[in-house]
Parts: C-alpha cells; sequence; structure tokens
C-alpha cells in the first residue's frame, strides 16, 4: 500500500493517486477532477526533483536570461538541449490563435483590506471565499500538499525583503481575484506554486505572493488554450502568461499575478519560458501540436 507523506499513513490502491511504473503514474482510481489526489501523485512523481528544478526558472522577455538559466538546468542534468530545441520556432505554426484584448472580468475587482496574520503564519486566513465555499490558508496555498513546490512564507519573506504582512495580503489579492473565481469555473484547479523564493530574477512576482502558476488535473494540453480564453476575458489580473515546454512532463502551465497598485492586463504566450512569438508580443497561441 502506497505511504502519503505528510499524514503518517497508508493507503490502499483503490484510494490513491500515485501509483507509478517505470516513472510514470498508471493508476489514477479517483476522479480525475479530484485535484487534491492529483496534486499528491505530481509531489510523489518520481519527476518532482526534475520539475521542481524547471519551476526555479520564470517566464522571461529578456532572452539571454532564458537561456543562461537553461544552460545551468542542461548541466544539472534537469534537461537537456535536445528537449529545448524541440520547442525552437513552436509560434511559427499553433494550432489556434486569439490576439483579442483582455476583458473586463465578471468578478468585482478587490485592491483594499489586510490580513489577520496569526501567531502561527501558515494557519493565518487569507480568504473565505462565499464563491466557492473554500477556506484559504497560508499554508493550503503555500505548502504541501496544498501546492506542489512549497516554502515558507514567514522565514522566505524576510529573505526576499518583504514582510510576512504584504506577502499575506498579496496572497490574498491574488486568490480574490484569480484563482478562487478560476477554480470556481474550473474545479479541477490547483496551484502548483504561488510564493517562491528569491533566486535572482528581479522581475518575479512570485517571491512578493503576487502570482501563482496553475494547472488542472482534468486538462488535456488543448484545453489550456480553451480555458485561457476564458480566463484573458473573465479574470483581472496584471500578468497572464499561456506556458508550454519541452521539457520534463511537457505539461503546460497558467501563470497569473495581480497587483493591488495597478495592473498592466498583459497577456503572453511562452514556449520553454520565452516568448513564442518574439519579446513583447502579445495574444495567445495553442500550442498543444508540439
Amino acid at each position: 500500500m502506497p505511504y502519503i507523506p505528510g499524514t503518517g499513513r497508508l493507503s490502499d490502491v483503490y484510494h490513491s493517486g500515485n501509483v507509478f511504473a517505470n516513472g510514470v503514474q498508471i493508476a489514477l482510481w479517483l476522479p480525475p477532477e479530484n485535484s487534491d489526489a492529483f496534486v499528491l501523485g505530481l509531489i510523489n512523481s518520481p519527476k518532482f526533483s526534475q520539475e521542481n528544478a524547471i519551476n526555479q526558472i520564470d517566464g522571461e522577455e529578456d532572452e539571454a536570461v532564458v537561456t543562461t538559466n537553461q544552460q545551468r538546468l542542461i548541466k544539472q542534468g534537469a534537461v537537456t538541449q535536445y528537449e529545448i530545441d524541440q520547442g525552437n520556432g513552436a509560434g511559427a505554426n499553433p494550432a489556434a490563435t486569439d490576439t483579442a484584448a483582455p476583458g473586463n472580468g465578471s468578478v468585482a475587482e478587490v485592491t483594499t483590506g489586510a490580513v489577520s496574520v496569526g501567531s502561527v503564519v501558515d494557519d493565518t486566513l487569507l480568504y473565505d471565499s462565499p464563491l466557492t465555499g473554500k477556506k484559504y490558508y497560508v499554508k493550503t496555498v503555500t505548502k504541501q500538499p496544498g501546492v506542489v513546490f512549497p516554502y515558507d512564507v514567514a522565514t522566505v519573506a524576510p529573505q526576499n525583503g518583504l514582510t510576512v504582512q504584504q506577502v499575506c495580503d498579496n496572497l490574498r489579492f491574488l486568490i480574490i481575484n484569480c484563482f478562487d473565481p478560476i477554480k470556481n469555473k474550473y474545479s479541477d484547479a490547483f496551484m502548483t506554486c504561488s510564493f517562491r523564493a528569491d533566486i535572482g530574477n528581479s522581475r518575479s512576482q512570485h517571491k512578493t505572493g503576487q502570482a501563482c502558476d496553475i494547472q488542472y488535473s482534468s486538462a488535456t494540453k488543448a484545453d489550456y488554450y480553451t480555458r485561457a480564453v476564458w480566463i484573458r476575458d473573465n479574470i483581472k489580473f496584471d500578468q497572464f502568461l499561456l506556458e508550454y515546454k519541452t521539457t520534463g512532463t511537457r505539461n503546460p502551465w497558467h501563470h497569473l499575478s495581480f497587483n493591488s497598485a495597478g495592473n498592466r492586463n498583459q497577456v503572453l504566450t511562452f514556449m520553454n519560458d520565452k516568448n513564442c512569438k518574439a519579446p513583447g508580443v502579445t495574444g495567445l497561441y495553442d500550442l498543444s501540436n508540439v
């Protein structure tokens, strides 16, 4: 019976979401929309260490920065040059294209209010959603099994040059304006990460708690494009990236950020952390055919 890390218990195969053979998940007996089981499967996957290394690179308009980071990952053995090369030129022949401007959002924007940070930061309530009925705590959006890639707000926020209060407030705005309405629309949505340590990317909004990466437990690669169109038209955001990769699991994801001080409403499509067209080119491009 598989062991569920962090719970201190075993689970029979019927109720397990993490049965692997040769590094490939072969059993997911719970319904595919059960994102909790899916996240546990990702955490326990033999590919976790590789995905965690890849996750450290943010999508970046400065291609030289991305190339430097990719070469570092190649030296570490996390990715290969062949994998990266498979994504080259993907933007030249997308399966679909939509360059419409972002919509006005279907949920009222929230940019005021503050979190009451408790003595135990992880147990601090960020948002009690009337939309989805979910209670979001710091630990549910920054720690396993709530997210795939965990970071500790209490210790890492000061290292990033921020107070715990600032990070918590930013996470609250991100949840209210971006993640919770997406979760309401797509129940299989889950965060792979939100707040992260500062690894030298001065423009990263993960290190401030203003950004999160989202995947879906029952979505196909093509679904990421169609869902991106809905997000662009219905969610208020600062930056929205539809991201693809030819490394690791090859699974796409959605990167969203929210800035209570003012949003850019920027929509971009990336392949292997670079703009799939050229730096500065906006729009949604379906690269599921790569």
